[in-house]
């Protein structure tokens, strides 16, 4: 499937904070770089590395799955940045979990992962996403669970970069 990237470079605000050249379960926050310490901010990335290069950028530390994650999976060997602070579903319904996923095309394909806590066949999710499935509403593979109590949010985003793991996605 993926391969690593060679470097991941976190930006806060377009001020580079953090360089890594592999994964790093963090917490991130905290740790000082080029420019000062890295707040767990980042508004942007950007990966360095072959085409099938494949990153996960965590909300948590310790590559925690409560909280939002989205995966990136470059589709040119061109470094290529991604604003993670940005919503990646552009929409203001408020859903509880979920996995959505979408491209910009010629330079990466994402999955985000909005807390998914139950677990699925992962090759069918790979088909989903990456196959072209009619079974896609708008980037939306759909609500993994149906939990009245799953609290409902219209983040669809990373807010708080604490961990990045290289290679394969996440499984659910």
């Amino acid at each position: 499937m993926s391969i690593n990237p060679t470097k991941v470079e976190l930006y806060e605000q377009g001020i580079l904070k953090l360089e890594l050249t592999s994964s790093d379960a963090g917490s991130l926050n905290g740790r000082t770089g080029k420019n000062g310490k890295y707040n767990g901010q980042a508004t942007s990335v950007k990966i360095i590395g072959l085409a099938g290069s494949g990153v996960t950028f965590y909300d948590d530390r310790e590559f925690r799955t409560t909280e939002n994650r989205v995966y990136i999976e470059k589709l040119t060997d061109e470094p290529i940045e991604v604003f993670i602070s940005k919503n990646f579903v552009l929409t203001d319904e408020k859903i509880g979990s979920g996995l959505f996923s979408g491209k910009e095309p010629g330079k990466y394909n994402w999955i985000l992962y909005k807390k998914p806590k139950s677990r699925l066949d992962w090759e069918t999710i790979v088909k989903l996403v990456f196959g072209g499935t009619s079974n896609l509403f708008n980037g939306v593979i759909g609500k993994i669970i149906d939990d009245e109590n799953d609290p409902k949010s219209n983040n669809y985003r990373v807010d708080n970069c604490s961990s990045v793991k290289f290679g394969d996605p996440p499984m659910v």
